[in-house]
C-alpha cells in the first residue's frame, strides 16, 4: 500500500477532511462491523465502529453493493479509528 510511512511513524501532510454521516459496512478480519464514516478526504477517513478495529488491519468499506474500497486503519481508540485508502478516491 502507498501509506507505509504512516504505520512506520513518518506522519505525512494530509489533503482537508469534510464532516460527513455516511454508514458503511467495514469488512475486517474480525468479520462485518457496522460503521459511520464522520469525515474523510480523498486519501482517508475517520470512523466511528460497533466493535473496535485494530491498527495495521486491511479493511473493506463498503457504502453501496458496487463500490467497495480497500483501505488500512492507522489509528484506533475504542469505537474510534482513522485510516487511508489503498488508492485515492473521488469525492
Amino acid at each position: 500500500m502507498k501509506h507505509e510511512a504512516i504505520l512506520a511513524g513518518d506522519w505525512l501532510p494530509r489533503d482537508p477532511r469534510v464532516d460527513v454521516d455516511f454508514d458503511v459496512r467495514v469488512h475486517c478480519e474480525a468479520g462485518e462491523v457496522g460503521a459511520q464514516i464522520v469525515n474523510l478526504s480523498s486519501d482517508g477517513f475517520r470512523l466511528h465502529t460497533s466493535n473496535p478495529l485494530q491498527v495495521g488491519w486491511e479493511v473493506t468499506l463498503e457504502a453501496a453493493k458496487d463500490f467497495p474500497v480497500r483501505a488500512l486503519i492507522c489509528w484506533a481508540c475504542g469505537n474510534e479509528s482513522g485510516g487511508v485508502f489503498a488508492e485515492s478516491v473521488a469525492l
